[in-house]
């Protein structure tokens, strides 16, 4: 099996205690079945608060009054690893930013934007892609070879056509909208030649005011989140926020979206709405990281807090692919 990840997925690792948004604070950690066995085989006082820090209805742990994992440790380092190895961690903690999708004999992978440090490595870090060969594992093949391998190759000339800084990027976010219609017409005629991205000197620019608006109708996960856009909104007098200073990480971004969504299409025969979530996330976050300072630690804050509000949830994730309006 093909393990296919960007270039930079081996750069990660969780920075802990430095961390300034730690991701074992105010969240449900479940544990899965083979680590639930083994946590309640630990011998000793170590294994006993395990057992007794587990639901065991629905095994996960048991958050303290604050919401952090009882394994937390007042300097903000888990327990667990002290106690008895990282490689005794859940699945969810030894994963977590990572994703994964499967695709026949093809696993692809990549560190989440929720995650601070992942974020600043996404938007600081040149794309290319890694491949390596892994054991096989159990997974579904595509029902249409043809329809996966056209939109293999339509996804790298979107790559490409994103990294291509000679491109203004709102007018690459144009031309890459209209081609995700022009994908649609070819897989609904069954021609799986892959079309080229044609220049339409065109600007991708929905109306601001509009897009904040609806940013504010999706479900809320943090408390802050609301406040803070209602603030930008106001704060919005017109200008200009595809700036040079935040040029790179927002190509960066724009291409962590298409690698992460865009071939789930082979299965749920979508194109255009994962080109649609890639284009309004970039739209948003030229917007929020031209209000910053434009420095890498703030956008890569920035982008975090965008991204768990919006891929933490599944109906926040749905309602932007699919505000489908042609701008």
């Amino acid at each position: 099996m093909i393990f296919r990840t960007p270039s930079y997925y081996d750069q990660f690792h969780c920075i802990a205690d430095r961390c300034k948004d730690n991701c074992c604070i105010g969240w449900e950690i479940d544990i899965d079945d083979i680590t639930l066995k083994k946590y309640l085989s630990v011998k000793g006082s170590f294994g006993e608060r395990l057992r007794s820090s587990i639901s065991i209805e629905n095994p996960s742990f048991i958050p303290d009054v604050k919401g952090r994992c009882p394994f937390l440790n007042k300097d903000n380092l888990c327990d667990i690893i002290l106690n008895i190895g990282e490689e005794n961690l859940c699945d969810i903690c030894n994963n977590h930013p990572r994703y994964f999708e499967w695709f026949g004999d093809v696993k692809e992978g990549g560190t989440g934007l929720s995650c601070e440090e992942a974020s600043r490595i996404i938007l600081s870090s040149s794309f290319s892609l890694s491949e390596k060969e892994i054991p096989d594992e159990e997974t579904e093949y595509p029902d249409d070879e043809n329809l996966f391998d056209f939109l293999l190759s339509a996804r790298e000339k979107i790559f490409s056509y994103l990294s291509d800084e000679n491109i203004p990027l709102q007018n690459a976010l144009y031309d890459i909208y209209e081609y995700g219609y022009t994908l649609e017409e070819a897989v609904f005629g069954k021609d799986f030649s892959v079309p080229e991205i044609k220049s339409s000197g065109k600007k991708f620019s929905p109306d601001t005011d509009e897009i904040l608006s609806f940013l504010l109708t999706l479900e809320k996960l943090s408390p802050e989140w609301e406040p803070y856009i209602i603030s930008m909104k106001e704060s919005y007098k017109g200008e200009d926020f595809f700036i040079k200073e935040t040029d790179k990480y927002l190509r960066n971004t724009a291409i962590y979206f298409v690698f992460r969504y865009f071939l789930k299409s082979v299965y749920d025969g979508e194109i255009l709405p994962y080109i649609n979530l890639m284009a309004i996330s970039v739209f948003i976050l030229a917007f929020l990281f031209y209000k910053s300072d434009h420095s890498l630690e703030t956008c890569s804050q920035i982008a975090k807090n965008f991204s768990k509000e919006i891929e933490y949830s599944e109906e926040n994730v749905e309602a932007i692919k699919n505000l489908l309006t042609y701008f």
